[in-house]
């Protein structure tokens, strides 16, 4: 149990890395003053070009996935081993949307909450990235894509990755992400979110 409770602790920790704002420091630009106000890969790729915004994407992906790559090996004897495996995902996601590094407000976690599903469930990635996609060029809107991939996240876990702990995790990155979206929610009925076609 030690173990795993460490494990949540470091991905926690990991996951408060925020990646978007480290990439725009040497420019004097905080993303979070600047652009949309979300330290996130699409914010930063807005202000400094996609090749930035791509950085920011990896590294957003990598502190999600790191620690669940890891807790993969070191506690798969585990009794309680896919719970774990859940926990230190969700910590790592969690620690990109409330960073204690910047007072608990960070980003929107579409980036983080794909590192930890790539891992444990990548069958749900490979159909919600294609829809991001789709999404995306249809309505040029990158929080409609990201709104909708997270909506269909669970269901995709639930039928080609059925455990109750993936489930849940899957079920509660979604509710975050749309609770993390919904000034985009207001200003899509408005009428007045950024569309990523007029960059």
């Amino acid at each position: 149990m030690l173990k795993g409770l460490v494990f949540i602790i470091g991905a926690y920790l990991l996951g408060s890395v925020p990646f978007a704002i480290l990439i725009c420091k040497p420019f004097g630009i905080d993303p979070r003053k600047a652009g949309s106000g979300n330290p996130g890969a699409t914010n930063v790729a807005r202000l400094l070009g996609k090749k930035w915004g791509f950085l920011t994407l990896v590294g957003d992906l990598g502190k999600a996935l790191g620690p669940v790559a890891l807790a993969k090996y070191l506690l798969r004897t585990d009794p309680y081993y896919y719970w774990w495996l859940s926990g230190v995902g969700l910590a790592a996601f969690l620690g990109h949307l409330y960073p204690i590094y910047l007072r608990f407000r960070g980003g929107k976690g579409v980036a983080s909450a794909t590192g930890v599903l790539l891992l444990l469930c990548p069958l749900a990635v490979g159909i919600s990235l294609p829809l991001f996609i789709f999404s995306v060029a249809l309505s040029g809107y990158v929080s409609v894509g990201s709104l909708l991939a997270s909506l269909s996240a669970p269901l995709w876990v639930y039928l080609f990755c059925p455990r109750v702990p993936y489930m849940i995790l899957a079920s509660f990155m979604a509710v975050l992400i749309w609770i993390k979206h919904r000034e985009n929610i207001k200003r899509l009925l408005r009428g007045e979110e950024k569309s990523w076609r007029k960059r």
